[in-house]
């Protein structure tokens, strides 16, 4: 087995704090709670019956929510699983040649993953440490009429920068002309400070364009593996024979569907919103004080430069923070910690104080 590649790993250390994972610092909503824990006990159909393989009752939710149709909507065992489907896809549709794939790093390394796994060529637009690795126009040029895809991520992870609506634009009006696929994940976009926005592509179809969301971020449910794409009706059918069956658990789908029933899930964004603007203030002021490199982003997430070793000896102490080491374009010394509730906060600032000093 290859060594853990992501934040989240509890299950080979002992763990008091966990800065590792950028989910919802205000954990699952209670109303949630309440219908799973419910559910659990009485409804027999969940562990019985096959889960609706088509997950029609949650797209029709996602479609109302986000103004679609619910042909527009994918469903998958979180977003990762549908990243891995568009690989195969274009790889399908590219049978006689390798895909070629245009990955701005550094960013999330699954889009790597899955198109390395269907024998793509990969190429790679690095930005700067010195323009916190925010993606510039020079991407532009990149993205020519023999690249069949390209992965942009917004807010960034790790860095947690923000894509302007005005680049966006400018990207996807190259990638029409080009006929290039962009694939748009915006997974952590309603948890930016300020909103998103890429989190509002679509709602007009587009088929070059794919929109990756998910509810494990906003929601706090990693465990429940429950994404989503919004594309044009005919990507979501080339889409659909790229994923098994019955993709999305039975309780998978009820989560969704509770969170959105309602709309109890608008005050939960909103106290959201909320704590983060406050604990990122905090948190950003902390480690700022503490002599180290933050970048400014704009995610409920911190990604920042020291000079010291922290992971291991963090780790020592039973905090898990994110190396960003192993990251593309960014190397030694960058780490990444979520931005969570006031005392975990104030206990990652103390601890870090002290491995420093």
């Amino acid at each position: 087995m290859s060594r853990q590649r992501h934040g989240g790993d509890r299950y080979r250390h002992t763990i008091r704090y966990d800065f590792s994972v950028n989910t919802n610092p205000l954990g699952m909503p209670d109303y949630v709670k309440r219908v799973l824990r419910e559910k659990i006990h009485t409804g027999a159909e969940l562990w019985e019956w096959y889960p609706d393989p088509s997950c029609d009752r949650l797209r029709q939710a996602l479609a109302s929510w986000h103004g679609v149709s619910r042909e527009q909507i994918i469903c998958g065992n979180g977003a990762s699983e549908l990243i891995c489907a568009v690989a195969r896809m274009l790889a399908q549709e590219k049978a006689a040649r390798r895909v070629t794939c245009l990955l701005p790093v550094p960013s999330f390394s699954e889009y790597e993953r899955a198109m390395l796994a269907v024998g793509a060529e990969i190429r790679y637009h690095t930005e700067s440490a010195a323009t916190g690795f925010a993606l510039t126009e020079t991407i532009l040029d990149r993205l020519t009429d023999d690249v069949d895809v390209v992965f942009l991520c917004s807010p960034n992870n790790p860095v947690g920068n923000l894509l302007s609506e005005c680049l966006l634009g400018r990207i996807l009006e190259r990638c029409r002309q080009n006929g290039i696929t962009v694939v748009l994940d915006t997974c952590f976009g309603e948890l930016a400070v300020a909103g998103d926005p890429a989190a509002k592509q679509p709602p007009d179809p587009n088929p070059n364009l794919i929109v990756l969301k998910a509810f494990t971020k906003l929601y706090a449910i990693p465990g429940l593996r429950l994404g989503y794409c919004i594309a044009d009706g005919g990507t979501v059918r080339r889409l659909q024979a790229q994923l098994p069956c019955w993709n999305v658990s039975g309780i998978a789908q009820l989560a969704g569907l509770t969170i959105l029933d309602g709309g109890r899930n608008v005050d939960y964004i909103g106290q959201t919103r909320e704590c983060i603007a406050r604990e990122r203030h905090f948190l950003l002021t902390g480690l700022e004080e503490t002599g180290l490199t933050v970048l400014p982003g704009a995610a409920n997430f911190l990604c920042f430069f020291a000079g010291a070793p922290l992971y291991e000896k963090l780790l020592e102490r039973g905090i898990l923070i994110r190396d960003c080491s192993d990251y593309r374009g960014m190397g030694q010394g960058w780490y990444r910690v979520a931005v969570r509730t006031r005392r975990e906060n104030e206990i990652l600032l103390e601890e870090i104080k002290e491995v420093i000093g």
